[in-house]
């Protein structure tokens, strides 16, 4: 268990972490072989305590495919992790583009240049895009279709596997599919015809027939759901004392917990997630305290970043007073380490997980009977409330990282399950003015919007 004290609302044990802190992979890690070559046994280093608790993560291997996931593999399509499919599953096209590449430049540059290809989506998406490689393989497989009409894929081909998940999927499953064969087709420098008009006529009909396969709205986080959260928490343990830091600077600062968190030890990159040694920068304006912290990486600005922005309140949510706690209580975590990694009784440390979070969070709402809500929720909380208290449209888009444009479209997606989920807390007549603020804002930016069945 990585704190000093188990209750039930604690996440499983965490790994045993390595102490002194053990450097992580760089972002940009030598890519497969485009082709790939026999695997070469390595001796065994001599084992020793110290040596074994400093070892590098084991890279995982790929494991049995899941019903419905079987795919022919072969040489053009090997048995790999889903992150590698896009960089290693090629076509007879790719494979002619390679061999021009490489027979331009040496293989040093190419290799570098197809990692600095890869890198450029982050890694989880790289994972996520292997769905859509599979089941356009799959697809192609079933009706028999050349290894070579696959890259470039003609748009008779591209609207024919739409049109057979037409009904079966949801028309977001169907785009996240699309991007997933683009990227492939990008990487091995194919030309794309996923934006003719035939491709776009079937993704259309797949968004209004895959209607019934839409996600469940995903309400706000709400004031209740932070008091009830503090409630069962003892600041003066680490992991409770991340928890809380991580849940106000969600909440008041409107960020996704994905760039306060990290997904595992294995995963972290200083490239990608905020670490201690970020320049806290401390603001006061007309007697407000705040904090802006640096992000390295945000799903909308991607390497251009973002800023968390920590402003100071009268009261027991204030996130200043649980980011200070955090480092207090936390002060044995290295500068390298990310920013919300916490520290066991034994002087080990651990960094924050989305999962173990939500976990924690779950059982304290339940506990309350409280609407349980997602990861997301807290980014639509925190913005709805700054909104409902008067803070002006324009410094929530700010604060959230939005753009114009982006907050507007955000905000018309989610207007329509805010009143169901705040409870009594304000009246409709705080929500009228909300809309109209809204309204103003757009029209100050000059902005027209799409009709709500659009979005």
């Amino acid at each position: 268990m990585p704190t000093a004290r188990i209750s039930a609302c604690d996440p499983e044990p965490a790994p045993h972490m390595p102490k002194p802190f053990a450097r992580p992979p760089d972002c940009l890690p030598p890519p497969p072989p485009r082709r790939p070559a026999p695997s070469v046994p390595h001796p065994t280093p001599a084992s020793t305590p110290a040596a074994s608790n400093l070892q590098p993560p084991k890279k995982a291997k790929p494991r049995k495919p899941k019903a419905g996931n079987e795919i022919q593999n072969n040489d053009l399509r090997p048995h790999v992790l889903a992150a590698d499919c896009l960089r290693t599953w090629t076509s007879p096209y790719g494979i002619e583009h390679d061999a021009e590449f490489r027979s331009k430049l040496p293989d040093e540059v190419v290799e570098k240049t197809y990692a600095a290809l890869i890198a450029s989506f982050a890694p989880n998406t790289q994972e996520n895009y292997a769905a859509g490689l599979l089941r356009f393989h799959q697809f192609c497989d079933k009706f028999e279709i050349t290894e070579h009409a696959r890259m470039p894929a003609s748009h008779f081909l591209l609207a024919a596997f739409i049109a057979q998940h037409v009904g079966e999927v949801g028309g977001g499953t169907v785009k996240a599919w699309m991007s997933g064969i683009k990227a492939w087709h990008d990487i091995n420098g194919a030309p794309w015809e996923g934006e003719d008009r035939w491709v776009e006529l079937a993704r259309r009909t797949a968004n209004k027939e895959g209607s019934a396969f839409k996600r469940e709205q995903r309400g706000p986080a709400t004031i209740e759901h932070l008091i009830a959260l503090r409630a069962v928490l003892d600041l003066s343990i680490p992991f409770h004392a991340a928890i809380w830091a991580v849940a106000t600077a969600a909440f008041w600062g409107c960020r996704r917990l994905g760039e306060l968190t990290t997904p595992s030890l294995e995963k972290f990159s200083p490239k990608l997630h905020v670490t201690r040694a970020a320049r806290r920068k401390r603001i006061t304006s007309n007697g407000t305290r705040a904090s802006s912290i640096p992000l390295p990486w945000t799903k909308s600005t991607r390497d251009r970043g973002g800023t968390l922005i920590l402003t100071a309140r009268d009261d027991d949510l204030c996130p200043e007073k649980a980011f200070d706690n955090h480092l207090r209580v936390n002060q044995g975590v290295p500068a390298e380490a990310p920013l919300f990694a916490f520290v066991d009784k034994n002087g080990n440390w651990s960094p924050m997980n989305k999962d173990w979070f939500m976990r924690f969070c779950d059982a304290a709402w339940k506990k309350a009977n409280l609407l349980r809500i997602f990861g997301h929720s807290f980014r639509i909380g925190g913005s709805t409330e700054l909104l409902l208290a008067g803070v002006p449209c324009e410094i929530v888009a700010a604060l959230g990282g939005w753009t114009s444009l982006a907050f507007l479209l955000y905000w018309r997606k989610i207007e329509h399950i805010v009143p169901m989920n705040i409870g009594k807390a304000y009246d409709k007549k705080k929500l009228d003015e909300v809309a109209k603020a809204f309204e103003d804002f757009r029209i100050a930016n000059g902005i027209s919007l799409p009709s709500a069945d659009d979005l």
